[in-house]
């Protein structure tokens, strides 16, 4: 007889085991499926920021809906580590979001109208807080609650979290076909199946198929994104640093973590000599120095974007049971809690906000009239 679960979650990343973590927290029977090993490919990619703001240029729902998420790291912070012994590296240092150019410095300004609880900093007060930044800076805003965590850390917790309150995970075998039959699921998988109440599509960039073989036109934009670590002989910096073409993230154990390239509709796994060669000169023409600092590794990452550029987290619209929590873009760390949360509410039938569920809805990309989000290379 085929084992028989509450929800069957298709992906072991951050956003995976997140979902995991909340239905086991909360009581529900759910079992993590991962074609590979957990936390492998997105979530191993990511730098770790929680950037709140770096990623909204206007107050609303889905800004609180980050600034939520955000907040939810601390308490999950001690609770995870309190669970599973694991420090998910939570550093509360903030971001700072830097202008060197007068277009990003008008742009910062209106943030900071948009937002009072962000600190203006001119160029000379950056500098006096920073040395290391360049003359060209000529001014920033201080994100003193958007800091970061250690993604593998994360996804790493969340994972065990959801094992101790009774979740379960099968790595190494993917999920073939699901076929709905008599008010629940049967799920073929690579080796064995099962039958499920609910499933919950959280494989990422490669959650298209789910789409397009449930009648759904696939709103996925895979997009690649390189990046390169080094490792100062001397301390660096506290803050994440964030500016029009990288970002630059300080981790506890000295390294400094350097990113993006992006490249839309790129699938390859490869990290280019010319992507990291460009990423580099963006940086070395602001931090010059850290010309001479000791390379530690590159690597790179397909984030799942989705054709608005917004998150993918609710119920297939014709199909019941079925959930998807993907299209997360750059924003998986910053959003596992929140779509974890939001996840386990839908399924509880718990009441969820209209204008989350409007805003995040699968059906939302069968309507006419949709913009396109536009990914910068």
């Amino acid at each position: 007889m085929d084992k028989h679960i509450d929800t069957l979650v298709i992906g072991g990343g951050i956003i995976g085991h997140s979902v995991s973590y909340y239905l086991s927290e909360s009581g529900h029977s759910s079992l993590v499926v991962e074609k590979n090993t957990s936390g492998n490919r997105a979530t191993k990619a990511a730098a770790g920021m929680l950037g709140v703001h770096t990623e909204n240029k206007e107050a609303g729902a889905f800004h609180q809906f980050c600034e939520n998420s955000r907040n939810l790291y601390k308490k999950l912070s001690t609770d995870l580590y309190a669970q599973t012994g694991i420090d998910i590296s939570f550093s509360q240092f903030g971001m700072l979001e830097i202008a060197i150019d007068p277009r990003h410095h008008d742009d910062l300004l209106a943030k900071r109208d948009l937002f009072p609880d962000l600190m203006y900093l001119s160029g000379h007060q950056l500098r006096e807080r920073i040395p290391a930044v360049t003359k060209k800076a000529s001014g920033a805003l201080f994100m003193k609650e958007d800091g970061h965590v250690e993604p593998t850390q994360a996804c790493e917790a969340f994972k065990r979290g959801a094992l101790a309150h009774g979740g379960d995970l099968l790595e190494n075998n993917e999920v073939v076909r699901i076929e709905k039959s008599k008010g629940s699921f049967k799920v073929h998988l690579e080796n064995g199946s099962l039958t499920a109440e609910k499933i919950v599509v959280a494989s990422g960039a490669e959650s298209g198929r789910w789409f397009t073989g449930t009648s759904l036109s696939n709103p996925m934009v895979p997009t690649k994104g390189e990046c390169f670590s080094i490792k100062p002989n001397r301390h660096f910096v506290n803050e994440t640093l964030f500016f029009r073409n990288f970002y630059l993230v300080p981790k506890l154990d000295g390294r400094l973590v350097i990113g993006a390239t992006t490249i839309p509709e790129d699938r390859s796994t490869t990290t280019t000599a010319g992507g990291l060669s460009k990423l580099m000169n963006d940086v070395f023409s602001i931090f010059p120095d850290l010309q001479e600092e000791a390379f530690h590794g590159c690597w790179s990452g397909i984030r799942p974007g989705s054709v608005d550029g917004r998150p993918i987290i609710g119920e297939h619209p014709e199909m019941e049971g079925l959930y998807f929590a993907t299209g997360h873009y750059r924003n998986g760390i910053l959003l596992a809690p929140a779509t974890g949360q939001i996840i386990k509410d839908m399924i509880s039938g718990k009441t969820v906000p209209n204008v989350l569920k409007e805003m995040f809805s699968p059906e939302r990309f069968q309507r006419e009239g949709g913009s396109r989000y536009e990914y910068s290379r």
